[in-house]
């Protein structure tokens, strides 16, 4: 019997945003639709709601979806928050 193919989407490295947020991070989907729209309306979310400190941007890697950020331009020269 065949393993049903999953994909998952994948928060690279969570800020302290993210982690007081409602997202969780290794979610799993059988439809790889269902996984690209949850990557966009997290990447989204975060950019527009929250973390004001980091861009975040969702790449697809066919069988996963990782969404990357960066320190946005503003806060360059603070300390990240890792």
């Amino acid at each position: 019997m065949e393993k049903e193919k999953m994909y998952k989407v994948h928060i690279e490295n969570e800020c302290n945003c993210f982690k007081k947020s409602s997202f969780e991070n290794n979610l799993t989907y059988k439809d790889k639709a269902d996984a690209q729209m949850k990557a966009k309306v997290m990447e989204c979310r975060m950019n527009q709601e929250f973390c004001h400190t980091h861009y975040f941007e969702a790449e697809d890697m066919g069988d996963e979806i990782i969404l990357r950020s960066v320190v946005r331009a503003d806060f360059e020269d603070e300390e990240d928050d890792y």
